[in-house]
């Protein structure tokens, strides 16, 4: 398969283009380039040329995959665009993989993570996902603990916004994952400056999970055993995502053809997502412990209406 065939593929076709993914693998020094190459025209376009269909989603996915640290600065750079803009091209990844891809194509320089943490106007969720990574490295021996605790601590009086943000989630969970208990205190102090949204999680949450990152500490600990490891085989990873799944793209399908048979209504009402901001892998907001997507995501009727057009990162 030529390169532009593959390019073509990653951006236009339905459900997982397993083929343009298998043969990029076969081709990976030639196609590296070509990747690198698209990431940087996304980055230089301007909004109306980042709305055109794009490989992005899945060349994020397959530098992760092939470990290309090459990658690793201009995908940082992606990572710090508008939020809306990113979900556009990332969607769900922005909370399932974003973390698992940046921490397999590090290359060794902590600031880039940094660069996104810091960046306000990023997604706040893959901030918070950039504070995860740095906890991940450290566990992993690729990053200083004494450095990553320290930019922890310096971030409780220089990270924006210093007011309810899920950027602070991250920074309480990577101060968990690494069993830093000197810093318990501080991060009451962010609970109770109301930083960490109580729907989330309550500072007992976070207890709970030092206590257990103590007793675990040469693994980073969490609930899912694959959700702190590195991305691996795109194909093995993205098949069991909802969004890919026949099921999805069938109802995908009766959808459109419903829609098409359905009389054009003159008026349209307005409808609010209570849910709005809250990834399908996040804590539940309604308090239960369990997974947005294993919760009310499920309920019938809360359930937000897939969009006609299947979007690439709809869930896993």
């Amino acid at each position: 398969m030529e390169i532009s065939a593959i390019l073509h593929d990653l951006a236009q076709e339905e459900g997982l283009p397993e083929a343009a993914i298998r043969a990029a693998g076969d081709r990976r020094p030639e196609v590296v380039p070509v990747f690198l190459d698209a990431v940087e025209r996304f980055l230089a376009a301007d909004s109306a040329g980042r709305e055109e269909p794009s490989p992005l989603f899945f060349i994020f996915h397959m530098l992760g995959d092939y470990r290309e640290k090459s990658a690793y600065r201009p995908l940082a750079r992606l990572l710090s665009i508008e939020a809306e803009e990113l979900d556009r091209q990332l969607g769900d990844a922005t909370t399932s993989t974003s973390h698992r891809v940046m921490a397999a194509v590090f290359d060794g320089d902590p600031r880039p993570l940094y660069e996104v943490i810091e960046s306000e106007h990023a997604d706040q969720f893959v901030r918070s996902r950039m504070f995860e990574t740095l906890a991940m490295l450290v566990v992993r021996g690729e990053l200083d603990r004494a450095t990553v605790a320290k930019y922890l601590l310096d971030s409780f009086a220089t990270l924006r916004p210093q007011r309810d943000s899920f950027v602070w989630h991250g920074w309480q969970s990577a101060i968990a994952m690494l069993g830093l208990s000197e810093y318990s205190a501080l991060v009451k102090k962010a609970f109770d400056r109301g930083f960490i949204n109580a729907w989330i999680m309550g500072f007992e949450h976070f207890r709970k999970d030092l206590e257990r990152a103590r007793a675990n500490p040469d693994k980073p600990w969490f609930p899912d055993g694959d959700e702190l490891t590195l991305f691996g085989d795109t194909i093995a990873e993205l098949s069991a995502w909802h969004g890919f799944s026949q099921k999805y793209l069938d109802e995908m399908d009766r959808r459109a053809r419903a829609s098409a048979a359905m009389p054009q209504m003159e008026t349209r009402r307005t409808v609010r997502n209570p849910f709005k901001g809250i990834g399908r892998n996040h804590p539940c907001p309604c308090g239960s412990g369990k997974k947005f997507k294993k919760c009310c995501l499920n309920r019938p009727s809360v359930e937000p209406t897939p969009p006609l057009e299947a979007s690439r990162g709809f869930g896993q």
